[in-house]
């Protein structure tokens, strides 16, 4: 997996986040949609994120992270 891919994830779903997050503070969607989003998008982040960590710079091979 190439780092610009595993980038563009882990932006995509942080600001999934940030928009369920602040659209639910601004009242535009009702809790449980927020929350819908929130769950599905956070371990999709933590995924990311780690991908990110771990991924070498030239290499496109995808590290083991856990179970």
């Amino acid at each position: 997996m190439k780092r610009t891919t595993v980038t563009y994830g882990l932006a995509a779903s942080a600001l999934a986040i940030a928009a369920a997050w602040a659209a639910l503070a601004a009242a535009l969607i009702p809790l449980f949609a927020a929350e819908t989003v929130i769950v599905i998008a956070f371990p999709v982040l933590v995924l990311f994120l780690a991908l990110r960590w771990r991924a070498p710079g030239g290499e496109e091979d995808i590290p083991f992270i856990g179970y």
